[in-house]
């Protein structure tokens, strides 16, 4: 076998000549044919190096031997279609989660479980490895019964591009469930399972909880590790619980919160006491009703006016509730965007559905997957084709420039928020703006389906990108749907956020049905 033809360990074949013209022509570098036959055997001789670190990790790493027993359910047999797999998963019978289940978003690895992500290119994937949060609901003597399903690649804001098939809303199946955590919401609110773990980079806890009437929160960026997860964008990725009522969102946030040494979306956390912060009351605590976040494009005013009456009743508990404004709130999903879409294309095209440039725990064989699978990409619904296509048609002209840019007034308007935080306790505005949208059918156009995937992100994506922590919880409901009102903290403040949402729950004002 010659030296051109013969692959290193990890199957990296030397390259040839044109193998080198080939990648520099890619790059812009401008390599002779004469300098590309010396840049082919230099290039070739240091692929070496990547042989001796995996050499390296099979020393101190081995793959899991963790089985566990799943099955999927039947159509007949899965309410809503929100469960991917079932399963009964326990490792402690003693720990705050003893004797609760929960089911886990199908885009959060599980040992030994299949994970679709509700993409084509996961099909037949098992991870090795249990993501962090995972493991730390385990410890704590919660039952895992199974895998949630989520949107194509956590990509929608709808319940209709997974390709395990679209998810029904628990009170009416013609409409979305929410995305991209859709079917954990179904699962909490159709009662099949006490708590579930959602993930949210521009609104997939919070929405889904809007949508399917139960409650979700987005901690501060960090609190809760990500290790584990795949990104889609490692400056917004955000993992946390949605549960039936506010009191299990705090038990289950006092799981999930707290530094593990490994994510370095972590710096200085510290969780909190949440559970003790359910019985301090809204008494002394003063709330301002975002005017922006009533006004986004395409609200529904009923939605409207029965988060003013919940702001109302926390009011007439003792709470201080006055008007406040951040201009800038209305260009907070625009500000995602920049971020979102190219962040997304290089997690999910280029970086192996991982993302790279962070000290993280890298699940390498989720990313080997994701490398020779991901030409399944084509399959990929047109919502999600569109953030491909707008990020690298801006790319072409303006680079990462962009993305840049995003990130820079991301933390302008985090200042902004930050300063009315230093006048108010919580901000207080519509989870999303309408009630649950109706699915599109399989007829619809590709103009259709792109309108239905990001509307109801226009309140919840900001926060993804400012870090401050959110809360949706029920308001009440509209024509048998539910209306979700969001309570906006400090950064690292989700006491008080609890505070206020339990003194609104136990006046049953905002139960829905």
């Amino acid at each position: 076998m010659s030296n051109a033809s013969k692959p290193n360990g990890l199957g990296i074949p030397a390259p040839t000549p044109d193998d080198i013209l080939s990648i520099s022509a890619n790059l812009g570098l401008k390599i002779s044919q004469e300098d590309a036959i010396a840049y082919a055997e230099v290039v070739g001789t240091s692929l070496h190096n990547y042989d001796i670190v995996d050499g390296l990790l099979a020393d101190h790493i081995s793959p899991s031997k963790i089985q566990r027993e799943f099955l999927i359910p039947s159509v007949g047999d899965n309410r809503n279609n929100a469960w991917y797999v079932r399963s009964n998963v326990q490792e402690c019978k003693t720990g705050k989660l003893a004797g609760r289940t929960i089911a886990v978003k199908d885009s959060i690895p599980v040992a030994g479980l299949p994970m679709l992500a509700g993409s084509n290119i996961f099909d037949g994937y098992v991870p090795d490895f249990d993501a962090e949060v995972v493991k730390r609901i385990l410890a704590a003597g919660g039952t895992i019964t199974g895998k949630a399903n989520c949107e194509y690649l956590c990509f929608s804001g709808s319940s209709h591009t997974s390709v395990g098939g679209r998810i029904g809303n628990p009170w009416d199946e013609s409409r979305s469930a929410g995305g991209s955590s859709s079917g954990s919401a179904a699962l909490v609110a159709s009662g099949q399972v006490d708590m579930a773990l959602g993930a949210d980079q521009a609104g997939s806890i919070r929405m889904p909880a809007s949508f399917s009437g139960i409650v979700g929160l987005k901690p501060t960026f960090g609190l809760v590790p990500y290790t584990g997860i795949p990104s889609l964008d490692a400056s917004f990725d955000h993992v946390g619980p949605m549960t039936a009522n506010v009191a299990d969102c705090a038990l289950m946030m006092s799981v999930l919160a707290g530094p593990d040494g490994i994510d370095g979306r972590q710096q200085g956390v510290e969780a909190s006491d949440y559970e003790a912060a359910l019985t301090q009351g809204v008494k002394g605590l003063r709330i301002g009703i975002l005017k922006e976040g009533f006004e986004v494009p395409g609200s529904d005013p009923r939605v409207g006016a029965r988060v003013r009456d919940a702001a109302g009743i926390l009011e007439k508990l003792g709470a201080t509730v006055v008007d406040v404004s951040v201009p800038m709130h209305r260009h907070g999903l625009d500000i995602w965007t920049t971020v979102g879409w190219t962040g997304m294309t290089e997690t999910a095209i280029k970086t192996n559905g991982f993302g790279i440039m962070r000290n993280d725990q890298y699940p390498v064989h989720l990313m080997k997957w994701v490398h020779e699978q991901g030409a399944g990409i084509h399959l990929a619904p047109p919502s999600i084709k569109l953030f491909f296509l707008i990020s690298e048609y801006a790319r072409k002209h303006i680079g990462c420039v962009g993305y840049g840019n995003g990130i820079n007034a991301a933390r302008i308007l985090r200042g902004q928020y930050d300063n009315l935080l230093n006048k108010v306790d919580l901000l207080l505005m519509p989870t999303t703006p309408m009630t649950a949208l109706t699915l599109p059918d399989a007829g619809t156009t590709v103009e259709q389906e792109l309108k239905t995937s990001h509307p109801m992100a226009l309140n919840t994506a900001p926060f993804d990108m400012t870090h401050h922590p959110a809360i949706s919880l029920p308001c009440g409901g509209i024509e048998g749907l539910p209306v979700g009102l969001m309570l906006v903290g400090r950064h690292y403040d989700e006491s008080t956020i609890f505070r206020v949402a339990q003194a609104f729950e136990s006046t049953g004002e905002g139960k829905f049905r």
